[in-house]
């Protein structure tokens, strides 16, 4: 039996860069991920931004790739949703870099320091 096409897959959006370059995204370093996702277009980037959000296994990069958007481009291609994904990329920005500055360290429950 041969693989669906992507035609015949009803509501499935398509990739608005190329796979290979969707790939290369997923693959690369954080410096050089920047600097692929800031030749992007405008408004192809707004698209693989909220491309990405659509998939949770892509949402890290989505928002990576939302944070490298200019605001407008995300209103004007979603309106509100733009502002939402704007705001949680922000967050996600903020706590990944507290996880960075400061490892975690394991709690200390009752059931532990209990003693006899």
């Amino acid at each position: 039996m041969a693989p669906p096409n992507r035609e015949t897959i009803p509501n499935e959006a398509t990739c608005p860069v190329p796979l290979e370059v969707l790939a290369l995204l997923l693959r690369s370093e954080e410096r050089v991920r920047a600097a692929l996702i800031r030749e992007i277009p405008a408004t192809v980037r707004a698209r693989l931004a909220f491309f990405c959000y659509n998939r949770v296994h892509l949402r890290p990069l989505a928002f990576r790739i939302a944070l490298l958007c200019e605001l407008k481009d995300l209103r004007v291609l979603a309106g509100a949703k733009g502002d939402l994904v704007y705001q949680q990329a922000t967050e996600y920005g903020i706590f990944e870099d507290a996880e960075l500055a400061s490892p975690r360290h394991k709690g200390i429950t009752l059931a532990k320091t209990a003693t006899g």
